[in-house]
């Protein structure tokens, strides 16, 4: 094992994180309850360790040099751990109490996480659970920076610049609904796969996964599928279809309570709908004890 380096002045790299956070010297002061000379003092004794300029000052503020962004990325990171092996040892302790903060689509969490958090909260009642619904790309994001434990979204999830551990965790079945005095007033009660071009579809944006995937059904056939809208959640394409508006594609779990009071009828068709993977993303080095605790007993 490595001996710990006993010259780290970790006073150092606390003022140092704290001036690179709050951009300005007397904020800084302010934030960790110490005097702005003593700001001034503590930077230029890391400068002077570290032989490189690591602030711009101007009248403004101040903003990290190239050589203060790299050691911000590393020293944030340290402090991470830092917290990350405090929380660890917290939850650890019979998992009595800890923080889950998890990154999930709406339209995912309703049907798949409700039950799975219902079910660990009544094990573990003191666990609190933070739940973030944002686009993939931000969420990967939060999770880069460390604040969420993991991600569920659509299968595969798309990397950025970090080694996230990916596992595809279920498949779920899809489906064609509409309002059902909409389907029976149309006769859209049962559609061929020729007669995809003229249904009035209501499908995710393009440039998601799923979309690609409702596309690459017809694309053998050369048959092009022309929505009359695109929706980003499947909140909004149920309001949407309660309107009388529309036929939309749906992940067919999110819509069992509508389909079983007859709100909505699904449409019998030859078309081979594409199954929704659905996905884990985190990082293992990250996991506390709590969250880890959660995937295992839940989600794998």
């Amino acid at each position: 094992m490595k001996k710990i380096n006993q010259n780290i002045d970790l006073n150092l790299y606390k003022t140092f994180c704290a001036v690179a956070e709050n951009k300005s010297f007397s904020k800084a002061a302010e934030k960790i309850f110490i005097s702005q000379p003593a700001i001034s003092y503590n930077i230029k004794e890391l400068e002077k360790n570290l032989n490189v300029k690591l602030f711009y000052r101007t009248s403004k503020g101040v903003t990290l040099t190239q050589e203060g962004e790299t050691l911000y990325y590393y020293i944030k990171n340290a402090y991470d751990f830092i917290y990350l092996g405090e929380q660890s040892v917290r939850d650890s302790q019979e998992i009595l109490y800890g923080n889950i903060r998890i990154g999930v689509p709406a339209h995912i969490g309703m049907f798949y996480l409700s039950d799975k958090i219902e079910d660990f909260h009544k094990k573990y009642p003191n666990i609190k659970f933070y739940i973030q619904n944002r686009s993939t790309a931000d969420m990967v994001y939060m999770l880069e920076r460390h604040q969420l434990d993991f991600i569920i979204d659509s299968y595969p999830i798309d990397k950025c610049n970090v080694e996230l551990n990916i596992k595809k965790i279920v498949s779920l079945n899809t489906v064609l609904i509409g309002k059902t005095d909409y389907v029976n007033n149309n006769n859209f009660e049962s559609i061929d796969k020729e007669e995809i071009e003229k249904l009035p579809l209501i499908l995710p944006n393009s440039n998601t996964s799923t979309r690609k995937k409702f596309n690459q059904i017809f694309e053998k056939d050369k048959i092009s599928p022309n929505p009359i809208m695109e929706v980003s959640t499947t909140e909004m394409t149920l309001e949407i279809l309660k309107k009388g508006i529309g036929i939309g594609w749906l992940i067919e779990d999110t819509v069992k309570k509508e389909l079983n009071s007859n709100e909505f009828k699904k449409i019998k068709t030859n078309i081979k709908l594409p199954k929704i993977d659905i996905g884990i993303a985190y990082i293992d080095n990250f996991l506390t004890y709590a969250p880890k605790r959660f995937i295992e007993e839940e989600i794998l």
